[in-house]
């Protein structure tokens, strides 16, 4: 049995992720309400548009790398467009 990179406890695969920054195993859990601990963190990569697996030591090295930097720290937040108005629309020419 593999252990934790950054608490050096026992991991199984369950509950647990592989650090994309160093490829060792991490804990972390994988779903919502499950009890655990986590040692890292996974956020979506807005560019690549995929997870992005980082341990408590690579984390922040991980965050630089990512252009969506800072992502790793925090859930995203959902975008939002602006409002168009008249003004800002699409402007249609008539036929002479």
């Amino acid at each position: 049995m593999e252990t934790c990179v950054v608490c050096g406890e026992p991991v199984d695969e369950t509950n647990s992720a592989v650090c994309q920054g160093c490829d060792r195993r991490y804990h972390l859990v994988l779903r919502q309400g499950q009890p655990g601990k986590d040692c890292g963190e996974v956020w979506v990569d807005e560019l690549f548009m995929s997870l992005r697996f980082a341990c408590s030591n690579c984390l922040p090295k991980a965050a630089a790398d990512s252009p969506a930097a800072g992502a790793a720290s925090r859930p995203a937040s959902p975008r939002r467009l602006p409002k168009t108005h008249r003004s800002q629309s699409p402007r249609r020419y008539r036929k002479r």
